[in-house]
C-alpha cells in the first residue's frame, strides 16, 4: 500500500496494523523520495505512521510503475506534492 503524509512523505509498505485513530503499522516500508527527476529509495522496515499525519492512503500500487520509475526517471512534467497545512483551533 501506499501512505501520502501530511508533511509530503510518500511511503510504500505492506499493512500489517491499524487502530480507530488511524495509526498505521508498516513492514518492509520504504521511503520514495522523488527529487531532480530522480527517485531515491530510502528504506525504514517496520515503520508506524501516526493518524494525525496520513493524508491518503491507496492500496493498489502497480510495482511496474514503480520500477519504471526507479530505472528511467521522472518525466520533466512531475509536479513537487504540496505539504497539507493543518490549523487547531
Amino acid at each position: 500500500m501506499c501512505v501520502f503524509t501530511c508533511d509530503a512523505r510518500f511511503i510504500v509498505g505492506t499493512m500489517i496494523g491499524y487502530d480507530q485513530l488511524q495509526n498505521l503499522v508498516l513492514k518492509d516500508a520504504i521511503e520514495r523520495v522523488y527529487m531532480n527527476n530522480q527517485v531515491e529509495l530510502v528504506p525504514l522496515g517496520l515503520y508506524i505512521i501516526r493518524g494525525d499525519n496520513v493524508a491518503v492512503i491507496s492500496g493498489d500500487i502497480d510495482e511496474n510503475v514503480l520500477q519504471k520509475q526507479e530505472k528511467e526517471g521522472l518525466s520533466s512534467s512531475a509536479q513537487v506534492i504540496k505539504p497539507v497545512i493543518q490549523f487547531t483551533l
